[in-house]
């Protein structure tokens, strides 16, 4: 992969039609050089640190299972992130969608696998590894009818090698040594894998029925777990046993990523074919 270009002209990006918005800014669709690409536009006013953080920690990335950053630019005061376009929206979209498309084991177990890859990836780096800490369906992003899936948002990734104390990522995803002390290891990824995957075989959303930070922050601290009765019928037996053994409430025994990714690899092998979804973009 070639280094993320820095510096890119603005008047060589062809801005189109906007695709999604959050926190940081908003994304556009873009033509630059005759690649179509996705530009994430950070608000002024964010912090320039996340900023920072995202735009070193996706230039050092080179995954299948991590989008790709191709280069940075400015406008208007704004820094602008020039990225892999992604074209099948997010997990969320997909799994919440009202007309709810079908999918098989098979293409929830392709989906955890694809992002066991990515997270795993990301805690083997070299010379540090590297914690995303806020893994959840809406940042993930579906491509090739289904078939491949994409991490995505480094705003909140650290350093594994760093001590840190922000409270950062989507609580229902969180891991509960996170949200009592604000402190944690790569750990913390492997639980938010575990309620992403429960999510992707109940197609419901975590803890739904609290509505208020602070319930939350009792459930979760409390041991209370997304409903194993709630995934889809005919999982096998050893998918729940990795979902109870990935959100443990002891960081120390739950699985590595890379264990996590080898289970999932055999799971995947034997769920069948995995056809793509003709219904969707």
């Amino acid at each position: 992969m070639a280094a993320a270009e820095e510096g890119v002209p603005y008047e060589e990006i062809d801005t189109k039609e906007l695709i999604g918005t959050g926190f940081f800014g908003s994304v556009h669709k873009a033509v630059w050089r005759n690649r179509e690409i996705a530009v994430k536009r950070i608000r002024e006013g964010c912090e320039d640190k996340k900023i920072e953080r995202e735009i070193y920690q996706l230039a050092k990335a080179n995954h299948v299972n991590i989008v790709q950053l191709y280069g940075t630019s400015r406008h208007e005061g704004c820094a602008l992130l020039l990225m892999e376009y992604v074209d099948g929206g997010s997990l969320t979209s997909f799994l919440h969608a009202e007309n709810k498309p079908s999918y098989s084991h098979a293409h929830a177990f392709n989906w955890a696998h694809q992002i066991a890859q990515g997270i795993a990836y990301l805690h083997g780096m070299e010379p540090k590894a590297v914690i995303h800490r806020d893994i959840k369906p809406l940042n993930t992003l579906l491509c090739q009818k289904g078939l491949q899936l994409k991490i995505c948002d480094f705003g909140t990734v650290v350093d594994l090698s760093l001590s840190m104390s922000c409270n950062a990522g989507t609580c229902r995803y969180k891991a509960p040594e996170v949200i009592q002390t604000s402190k944690f290891n790569e750990k913390c990824d492997v639980h938010s894998w575990a309620i992403t995957f429960w999510e992707i075989l109940s197609r419901k959303v975590p803890f739904g029925r609290y509505d208020t930070l602070f319930e939350l922050y009792m459930a979760i601290n409390e041991g209370e777990r997304p409903d194993l009765g709630d995934i889809m019928a005919g999982c096998p037996e050893d998918i729940v046993a990795i979902l109870a053994a990935c959100w443990d409430a002891d960081p120390k025994k739950r699985y590595s990523m890379k264990l996590v990714s080898h289970i999932m690899e055999k799971m995947l092998s034997e769920a069948g074919p995995i056809r793509p979804l003709d219904f969707y973009s």
